[in-house]
């Protein structure tokens, strides 16, 4: 109850959140006030409490359709390289490659939802990821899992994470 969840949403860009002073910097980019493609391109990534679902929408067309936003107009997108990453972070996180074409969090177990929000993190390469709750409804191996990934991917001297948590159980994996 003290704001962390709805700081995560305003430093995302949620339409139902106005800011009426102050300012959050990522490098030096202002983030209040863009859209969240801009934000997500300046280089954030908000890792959700409850990940919602995407009917219709596979994994693997989301991280694609993401990762070709961000490229400049026009640049070619190498698909061969982009599954062969996919599926080295996939294998990474002991995900089954049928993932990929599953409906983005539709039907999935907690941790199933946790792994495609790490996997997503992976692909995207954030700067700064804010991660809300990433443990809530995980079991201990899940918990091992996502918090390996966070380690492999986001342990780096130009990437930071802010993780919210009430248990100390994910940061027992966490370095």
């Amino acid at each position: 109850g003290t704001g962390k969840s709805t700081l995560a949403k305003v430093l995302a860009g949620h339409p139902d959140y106005t800011v009426h002073s102050g300012s959050a910097l990522l490098d030096g980019q202002e983030l209040l006030g863009q859209e969240p493609d801009a934000i997500a391109r300046a280089g954030l990534f908000l890792a959700f409490q409850y990940p919602s679902e995407i009917p219709g929408v596979t994994i693997a067309n989301f991280i694609r359709a993401a990762l070709v936003a961000r490229q400049a107009k026009g640049a070619p997108f190498d698909a061969k390289a982009y599954y062969a990453e996919l599926y080295a972070k996939m294998d990474a996180l002991k995900m089954d490659r049928k993932f990929t074409s599953r409906f983005v969090n539709e039907g999935f177990s907690g941790g199933e939802k946790k792994r495609c929000e790490i996997l997503q993190m992976a692909m995207l390469k954030p700067k700064f990821s804010f991660m809300d709750e990433t443990d809530s409804g995980l079991d201990i191996d899940a918990l091992r899992v996502v918090g390996d990934g966070i380690n492999r991917i986001m342990r780096k001297p130009e990437k930071a994470v802010l993780l919210i948590t009430h248990y100390q159980r994910l940061l027992d994996y966490v370095k």
